[in-house]
């Protein structure tokens, strides 16, 4: 291969001035100075990936229950997507230690022209020296094949299993997570259409109060500063409705987030009275805990990681030992070869150069001295090891303290909702009762507006407590690792 002078000049001149071109477009490639904001350059390319191209599957005019509404967050929220992909990525693991056990087979190629000068007497050659040129290509198939290593491959295997283990586990309780998400928002979102619901109502009451006040008036038998008071509650009234109208859409965001949709989504959700409240608890609190003891994914991915670090602790301590492995390797020469150099007109002119080799033997390795190097691997894999035992130890007792409160907020729900129940029932006798009495002007409006607080006051009431006890069994299924009814605990 041979090379003009004028064409080696100017490879060199075109190297420079693309040196030249890379250094300059480092400086535009950054701001000129901390106080100045960096010119952006067209991002087009890169926004694109960030709109969305598809609708969220959702249907404007159908009424979604929580079952349904899971079914589509574990359908369309990223979250589970990123989770899949983790454990994809631990079984592609396995399949990449396991091939350690096969032997490795590689071509090598090298060809080309060489040529290379050789000294020699005088005598035999004038100019000193001979020149042997090569024009060959040398093909060769190297084999390796480790036979022994005393448990690092098996090692590196149980220690991939384990983090497959640990990835399907997280994957389920990925899904876990996403249907307590889903349950909260949901909830909270029908419960705030509920709350609607009765503030409309105490609206309405407050209106009819304020009328009756101001027909007790044109009849002499209200005053003026009662009227007024009428007034300021329905007022009053009205502002809570319109607050609770406002929180409203920030339960729709919540629930959009949870899904994985857009917030700008709208959703309709089945009413909040039509959810049946959860039966009482039948199990001991021991029995429930037992039971997240056994079932919880993620406890159960701890226990796997304390594997995969004993798994590590053995691989390291392998490395103490040799390996024994079978190398060899198959090649050829092919090309041809001319000498010159000798005695005057004696060139040999080109000839034949193919000659094939081939070998095959055992190769050990042992490492004698490493400066400690292997010792420090064990120590780390040890301490990381122990790190994960403790890890396991304070999974086991947070969540035990996760069951237990979910477990006694459901039981102080369910004696509180019977309760509130009650409260609203006598509520309402209470209010019909004085506001008939008042129009008969048999009763004060203070009485009635106190006894219109009190029914709103009970309403609300029976609202939240019911949630309290939807949230509390919510998260008793959570921190157990039960599914919601109608609902597998993972795909």
């Amino acid at each position: 291969m041979n090379i003009s002078p004028t064409a080696a000049i100017s490879t060199v001149v075109l190297c420079g001035f693309l040196l030249m071109g890379n250094a300059g477009g480092a400086e535009a490639q950054v701001s000129p100075s901390p106080g100045t904001p960096w010119h952006a350059p067209d991002l087009r390319s890169y926004t694109r990936v960030l709109k969305v191209d598809e609708p969220p599957p959702i249907d404007a005019q159908k009424q979604y229950d929580l079952v349904e509404l899971i079914d589509l967050a574990q359908r369309t929220n990223p979250e589970t997507r990123v989770a899949w992909e983790a454990a994809r990525r631990a079984a592609i693991g396995i399949g990449l230690v396991q091939s350690e056990y096969f032997p490795v087979l590689a071509l090598a190629a090298l060809g080309g022209y060489k040529s290379v000068g050789l000294p020699a007497p005088k005598d035999v050659a004038p100019d000193g020296f001979y020149r042997v040129d090569l024009q060959q290509a040398v093909p060769v198939l190297n084999l390796r094949w480790l036979l022994l290593d005393f448990g690092r491959r098996g090692s590196a295997l149980d220690a991939a299993k384990e983090r497959l283990m640990t990835a399907n586990l997280a994957f389920n309780r990925k899904h876990q997570e996403i249907i307590f998400r889903v349950q909260r928002a949901f909830l909270a979102l029908t419960s705030l259409q509920r709350k609607i619901a009765v503030a409309q109502s105490a609206l309405d009451a407050a209106r009819s109060v304020r009328e009756a006040a101001e027909g007790q008036l044109r009849t002499g038998l209200a005053t003026l500063p009662e009227v007024s008071l009428a007034r300021q509650q329905e007022a009053q009234a009205a502002f809570d409705l319109e607050d609770a109208l406002s929180r409203e859409r920030d339960g729709q965001v919540t629930l959009a987030e949870s899904l994985g949709i857009t917030p700008t989504t709208s959703i309709q959700v089945t009413d909040f009275s039509m959810l049946p409240a959860p039966a009482a608890l039948e199990d001991s609190v021991d029995r429930v805990i037992d039971r997240a003891l056994e079932k919880r994914p993620d406890l159960i991915a701890k226990v796997a990681a304390v594997r995969t670090r004993e798994a590590e602790v053995r691989q390291a301590r392998a490395a103490y030992f040799p390996t024994l492995s079978v190398v060899g390797d198959v090649g050829t020469i092919a090309g041809r070869a001319r000498i010159t150099g000798g005695n005057p007109g004696t060139a040999t002119g080109w000839f034949g150069a193919t000659e094939p080799s081939y070998g095959i033997g055992l190769f050990l390795e042992w490492n004698i001295f490493e400066g400690g190097a292997t010792r420090r691997r064990v120590e780390l894999a040890e301490a990381e090891r122990r790190a994960a035992e403790s890890e396991v130890t304070a999974a086991r007792d947070r969540a035990i303290s996760e069951v237990w409160k979910a477990y006694t907020d459901v039981h102080l729900a369910v004696r509180r909702l019977d309760v509130a129940a009650a409260l609203v029932t006598a509520s309402e006798q209470t209010y019909e009762s004085i506001l008939e009495s008042y129009r008969h002007g048999l009763s004060t409006l203070t009485d009635l507006l106190a006894s219109r607080r009190e029914l709103s006051r009970a309403r609300f009431v029976e609202v939240d407590t019911k949630l309290q006890l939807l949230n509390a069994s919510a998260a008793l299924a959570f921190t157990t690792g039960d599914a919601p009814q109608g609902q597998s605990s993972g795909r």
